[in-house]
């Protein structure tokens, strides 16, 4: 029990240095359209950023030459949610563990003699 909380501990401690670590991020998605009319389509893709706010989902337009920076800043974010989900996954179990460990080391209910 000890050496998985070890194990855990090191992890935490490494992703808790890679959410402190500073990057752009955007929390949106990225999609491509073909967008155009019923008789005729985009004959190029075009890009927006998708979000949810208020219960609605938002659409910005994206440039061509910005695509590619918001991209990276999209998948950005993407990682830190993943990175986040994990670092809260291994609290929980850490959190179990200790307990466990607590309850494994005191004694039990102990009878007064009299």
């Amino acid at each position: 029990m000890r050496q998985r909380i070890g194990r855990l501990a090191r992890e935490l401690s490494r992703l808790s240095e890679e959410l402190l670590r500073p990057r752009r991020m955007r929390a949106a998605s990225l999609v491509e359209r073909h967008l155009g009319t019923r008789r005729q389509k985009r004959a190029s893709a075009a890009f927006y950023l998708s979000w949810a706010e208020g219960g609605r989902t938002q659409w910005a337009y994206v440039p061509k030459e910005q695509v590619e920076e918001v991209g990276r800043q999209v998948e950005a974010w993407k990682e830190y949610r993943q990175t986040l989900r994990r670092w809260g996954e291994i609290v929980e179990t850490l959190w179990g563990l200790w307990r466990e460990l607590g309850e494994a080391q005191r004694p039990g209910p102990q009878k007064e003699s009299g």
